[in-house]
């Protein structure tokens, strides 16, 4: 049977169990919009126009329950599916690839085991005005993970203000095994997030700390030597950031350091050109209405080469324009613009600008406009 038909089916069991308990609930997005995309990296590439899915916020469906199950305790679980809004075709890698995950809270805090966003995404992602979404994101220059498979879990209570959250993940891209060590250069990913925060108010401030591992025997599935091991390699992110909103605006910050044994080998961010970097955030939300908003971020990063000379450098500034029409439904327009210096265009380390599911496929520059609902 297709893997969208396994998927259609769960979907209607799942919809059966919600429309049967009270405590069940079918959550999502749908978002389309116009994009256009220019000057791209490779000089024989035109400018792009199309119609998108998930240009604001990437579309998804998804479900999520809770149970009393006594004496303080709660269990919950939540499924979510990334949907291309313009074909109907499940992304991401089909199935609930953007969340899958159970969970058990008490006086203790929650602990959760699933797939699921990384403490540090939580936190940065929050700190970026764009949220992470739009071609304005910053991770179209900032280098940081977003979710891990196999991953557990712990969020603090609130402990007047300050909380702490960590996870932990055998492997995070992938299923935990003595055979993944044996068929490529990367493994094993075993990975490590931790971020205490504190939010009162206006403010919130938060420290991320985190470790990624590679597990891997250096050898391809025949048995034959990969010309790149990283086993036994580190990568290791330190990144602190925050937000204060002064009413008239709310001001956002990040900074972050990596720093990798031999090469940046995570999946996430794609940078296995690049060793050691430094990256930074300025940010800006602006309300201008009862309804609507301006958002304004610069991105830089300057990253060591594996392969030497010097630093790839690139740098993103975006303003976008938010404006509610009712609690669930925007409208939104945004432009972006992004720079890369001739160190990582050499390198073939790029930064494009892409926006949710929808890569940045090398251009330097994009605008988008279109409508989002949340149900």
């Amino acid at each position: 049977m297709k893997k969208t038909n396994i998927v259609a089916l769960v979907l209607l069991a799942v919809s059966a169990v919600a429309s049967a308990q009270d405590n069940v609930n079918i959550f999502g997005t749908v978002d389309m919009g116009y994009r256009w995309s220019d000057r791209n990296v490779d000089s024989r590439i035109g400018s792009q126009s199309r119609i998108d899915s998930g240009t604001s916020v990437p579309s998804r469906i998804g479900f999520q329950g809770t149970e009393d199950i006594g004496g303080g305790l709660k269990a919950s679980f939540v499924l979510e599916a990334a949907i291309d809004t313009s074909t109907g075709d499940l992304t991401g890698g089909g199935g609930f690839s953007r969340q899958a995950f159970v969970a058990l809270a008490g006086r203790f805090g929650k602990v959760a085991l699933g797939r699921q966003y990384t403490p540090g995404y939580l936190l940065t992602s929050e700190v970026d005005p764009f949220g992470s979404v739009t071609v304005g994101q910053y991770n179209n220059v900032f280098l940081t993970e977003y979710r891990w498979n196999n991953q557990i879990t712990y969020f603090s209570p609130d402990w007047s203000g300050f909380s702490v959250s960590a996870a932990l993940t055998p492997n995070g891209y992938g299923q935990e095994s003595v055979g993944n060590r044996g068929t490529g250069a990367t493994g094993d990913v075993y990975g490590l997030s931790v971020v205490p925060q504190y939010r009162n108010g206006p403010l919130l401030v938060g420290v991320h700390v985190q470790e990624l591992r590679s597990r891997t025997s250096g050898l391809d599935a025949g048995g034959a030597p990969v010309a790149v091991s990283y086993d036994g390699k580190k990568v290791r992110a330190y990144e602190i950031g925050g937000t204060y909103d002064l009413g008239v605006a709310r001001l956002a910050a990040l900074y972050g350091i990596r720093r990798a044994d031999s090469a940046d080998f995570s999946p996430d961010t794609g940078a296995s050109a690049g060793k050691d970097s430094r990256q930074w955030l300025i940010g800006a939300t602006v309300p201008v209405s009862t309804h609507g908003k301006v958002l304004a971020s610069y991105v830089r990063r300057s990253t060591e080469l594996v392969g030497g000379g010097g630093d790839a450098k690139a740098s993103q500034w975006a303003v976008g324009y938010e404006h509610a029409l009712s609690k669930r439904t925007a409208l939104y327009g945004t432009f972006s613009n992004v720079t890369n210096n001739a160190a990582g265009r050499d390198a073939d380390f790029i930064s494009s600008v892409g926006a949710g599911y929808n890569p940045g496929n090398g251009y330097q520059r994009s605008a988008a406009f279109g409508i989002r609902h949340n149900f």
